[in-house]
């Protein structure tokens, strides 16, 4: 399936957002510090990530996020920042941050993995 794209013009360089994955939910970007971003197809674990690394950020003043319906699957995350930055600019970092935590996980488990100083049990029928 082809993927549309939007461009989010701000005081900046436009921003390209594949509107297939994520978009801002239309009428909640008064100003460019806040801005309530929707993801398709995903759920609580993306959602509370996201939120965490923005939090992280103190440039970021607020950040949640919500699952608006249990049936759809799709979580909105809202952000406001201070003067400093923008909301685009600040999911663009949250999501990069969150990118290296992952990176440096994998990293940690496949270096202890490869020392082979682990222990394990056989599962045993009962």
């Amino acid at each position: 399936m082809p993927s549309t794209k939007a461009i989010v013009r701000m005081e900046e360089d436009p921003i390209e957002i594949d509107t297939g994955k994520v978009t801002i939910v239309p009428g909640t970007m008064t100003e460019p510090q806040c801005a309530t971003f929707c993801l398709q197809d995903e759920d609580h674990t993306l959602g509370n990530a996201v939120r965490w690394t923005l939090m992280k950020n103190p440039e970021v003043d607020f950040a949640s996020y919500s699952i608006p319906h249990p049936s759809e699957a799709r979580t909105n995350i809202r952000v406001q920042t201070s003067d400093k930055t923008t909301a685009v600019d600040a999911v663009f970092k949250g999501l990069d941050d969150l990118t290296d935590i992952c990176s440096h996980v994998i990293q940690s488990f496949q270096a202890e993995l490869a020392k082979g100083e682990f222990e394990y049990e056989e599962e045993t029928a009962l």
